[in-house]
């Protein structure tokens, strides 16, 4: 892997951590939504596809996802935002944001591109001491993420915290697809090599505001050609990383989605993100091909 992985995977792996008050849910204009509903023998689930931020001028919830959060007797996330806290703040957090003992990040980078980090650090504001050992792919997010900030985008707005945060107010239980370990560690797993191109392409790619708006009209329209073009182009600059972060993950959650459309006294509410749902390999075309009835709403 020599190429930054793009928008994607940023998008892909952008978790909605901290605590804020709940942005009260809206309507949206009639038409198809990033939405579908699945026919189960006995129940039903309704696919979400979110997007992990949100502008702050625009955090409405389709009308369509309230209605079927309302029904349903049960939340299921990527991750469980409560212990997505707890394991970063523990021992977890250490072995997947930092170094090896010895190491730091200005010598594992080297000094050509530890001079680009220091002038994007002093253009955010960002306290490169603090993260004098960390490990390149986090400071590749942390990086994103303020970026994103500065730009208006929040995760405490997207999607997923705000019907986590719904739910826990509600007291409705909420299931986790995977760990905070199973997702990270697909980052903390890759060579040096591997994180330091990776930030290395993060300091170097242009306006991605411009490419978040875009992303997040696709998800608004339920426009599934611009969101399949999103996951083709992440495929053709990483296709192993693509593979790992998309489909893999797809493969290990269908078992536990089949499992649900078994369950004969609960509804599901089922929130990934959206490049999750659509293509060859999405949540929605892997159903419809084991044979179930899946309609986008």
């Amino acid at each position: 892997m020599t190429q930054q992985p793009g928008l994607l995977k940023r998008i892909s792996r952008a978790l909605a951590v901290g605590s804020a008050l709940l942005c009260a849910f809206a309507a949206q204009a009639d038409g198809l939504n990033t939405f579908w509903e699945v026919a189960g023998r006995h129940n039903t689930i309704w696919l979400f596809g979110s997007v992990h931020v949100l502008h702050s001028s625009d955090t409405a919830l389709p009308k369509v996802a309230t209605d079927a959060y309302g029904e349903a007797e049960k939340v299921v996330e990527e991750l469980v935002i409560d212990e997505v806290l707890a394991d970063l703040s523990g021992a977890l957090g250490e072995k997947l944001q930092f170094l090896p003992e010895g190491k730091t990040l200005a010598g594992v980078i080297g000094p050509e591109l530890n001079a680009k980090l220091q002038e994007e650090a002093r253009r955010l504001g960002i306290d490169l001491d603090f993260m004098s050992r960390m490990q390149p792919w986090f400071v590749a997010q942390q990086i994103e993420s303020l970026r994103m900030l500065r730009a208006g985008f929040n995760p405490l707005n997207g999607v997923d915290m705000q019907i986590a945060l719904r739910a826990r107010q509600d007291g409705k239980p909420i299931i986790g697809l995977e760990t905070v370990d199973d997702q990270l560690g697909i980052f903390a797993a890759m060579s040096l090599d591997e994180q330091r191109e990776f930030l290395r392409g993060t300091l170097e790619e242009p306006d991605s505001e411009a490419q978040l708006r875009e992303l997040t009209t696709a998800w608004r329209n339920g426009d599934l050609a611009t969101l399949q073009a999103a996951l083709r182009k992440g495929a053709e600059e990483s296709p192993a990383l693509f593979r790992k972060l998309t489909v893999d993950r797809n493969l290990r959650w269908m078992p536990q989605i089949e499992k649900m459309l078994q369950d004969k006294g609960s509804d599901y509410l089922v929130v990934t993100g959206a490049l999750h749902m659509v293509g060859r390999d999405g949540l929605v075309e892997m159903l419809r091909r084991k044979g179930y009835k899946v309609v986008q709403k």
